[in-house]
């Protein structure tokens, strides 16, 4: 029989004790999140990695207390997918007009394009958010430009066919609106929440990703 050194678990203990002095504590994190959802979340040189849709409360966001759902992080802005309309069905969304960067009285003139065809019973939602500077997540709800809200609602609810452009941002850069503002869409089953669902089973299409860098002065 095969036996085990009387200080071997003490040993274990002592090594897995050491390796996680190696991570970084959240407290000392540039945003600082405490994850109450499912998954997996790794902290490290200062940054965090997590998957869209999980669920977290934020003690260090204005206003002190902040719920809502975090989104991947990307190193750029992803190239717009194709729409194939010889499918059965497809989900399209694109950000149109969305510069690299702009100056200071630049204009920003920001449209969405949605293209969906769907079955009756199995409709979408549309979603749409811009994250700031901050951190903070703002999202679009309705036809008025440059409106947005920091609280988590759909955009196009209970979609089967639909073609339009709809413009959403409209305005010139001021002084002291700067840093990198991203911008987000993803459709999902009709009725279901990112922020408290499984993204996993209720996205229907891929989350469309762009970044763009506003200048300070």
């Amino acid at each position: 029989m095969l036996k085990i050194p009387k200080y071997l678990p003490l040993t274990i203990m002592l090594l897995l004790l050491i390796s996680f002095n190696n991570i970084v504590n959240a407290d000392i994190l540039n945003r600082q999140v405490i994850s109450v959802g499912s998954g997996n979340v790794t902290a490290g040189k200062e940054t965090l990695v997590y998957t869209f849709g999980q669920p977290f409360i934020s003690p260090t966001s204005w206003p002190p207390l902040q719920t809502g759902f975090l989104f991947p992080l990307s190193s750029g802005s992803e190239p717009p997918a194709s729409c194939d309309t010889t499918l059965e069905e497809w989900t399209c969304v694109e950000f149109q007009g969305l510069k690299p960067s702009y100056n200071i009285g630049d204009l920003i003139q920001i449209e969405v394009n949605i293209n969906v065809k769907v079955k009756r019973f199995e409709r979408v939602d549309l979603w749409i958010a811009i994250e700031f500077p901050t951190g903070d997540l703002f999202f679009k709800t309705d036809l008025l430009i440059n409106s947005f809200t920091p609280t988590p609602k759909v955009f196009k609810d209970s979609l089967e066919t639909m073609e339009m452009s709809h413009r959403i941002v409209d305005l010139e850069l001021a002084p002291g609106l700067g840093g990198i503002f991203t911008f987000y869409a993803l459709y999902v089953d009709e009725g279901t929440n990112p922020l408290l669902d499984d993204i996993a089973a209720i996205k229907r299409s891929k989350l469309v990703i762009n970044k763009s860098t506003l200048a300070n002065e």
